[in-house]
């Protein structure tokens, strides 16, 4: 596992946002990592700090 958290694209709008949560959520399912749950970022005192919650949706 790398810990370059370095992205390559700019998202400046929702839609580029979705695109790239898309990017990670099915690149996670594909290497068995399960993305469901509560996640937390923590900027280290350069940004807001986050908590996300990733729900599986039914069909």
């Amino acid at each position: 596992m790398t810990t370059d958290n370095q992205f390559e694209d700019d998202i400046s709008s929702t839609e580029e946002f979705e695109v790239a949560l898309g990017r990670v959520l099915c690149d996670a399912l594909k290497n068995g990592v399960d993305p469901r749950g509560t996640w937390e970022y923590r900027t280290e005192g350069t940004g807001s700090d986050m908590e996300v919650l990733v729900v599986e949706l039914a069909d």
